[in-house]
């Protein structure tokens, strides 16, 4: 149980950070715009030359570890749902520090979502 605990925490950990950076950077790069075959090569720079882009690549990779760990100790089933509790954290750190605008159905929806992810969990053996 502990060991699931640790791998779906660290799993939702990644994938927020992971999320916040991924959107922070490409918001700071701003528009891509690849209108042309050659201009891809130059696109690719400005995305991985980008620090937080790098680091949001690299916590996608920690997520996708820990996902896989958890994946050896429960049911896909299980885990999938509960690394959705990841939505709730990337939107308080949005609005808290990103100063996003969330709507009250959003609001909603993310509330659902945890709701949801507990009972999944609670279900789980």
């Amino acid at each position: 149980m502990l060991a699931t605990v640790i791998a779906l925490g660290l799993a939702i950990i990644f994938v927020s950070i992971g999320d916040i950076l991924l959107s922070t950077g490409m918001k700071e790069n701003g528009e891509l715009k690849i209108s042309r075959l050659q201009d891809f090569p130059e696109t690719l720079r400005l995305i991985f030359t980008q620090p937080k882009v790098v680091f949001g690549l690299l916590a996608m990779i920690g997520y996708f570890g820990s996902y896989l760990a958890a994946l050896t100790i429960v049911d896909v089933s299980v885990a999938n749902p509960l690394t959705a509790l990841s939505y709730l954290i990337a939107t308080l750190y949005a609005t808290a520090i990103l100063r996003e605008r969330v709507s009250v159905a959003r609001t909603v929806g993310i509330i659902l979502i945890v709701i949801g992810s507990v009972f999944v969990g609670l279900s789980s053996k």
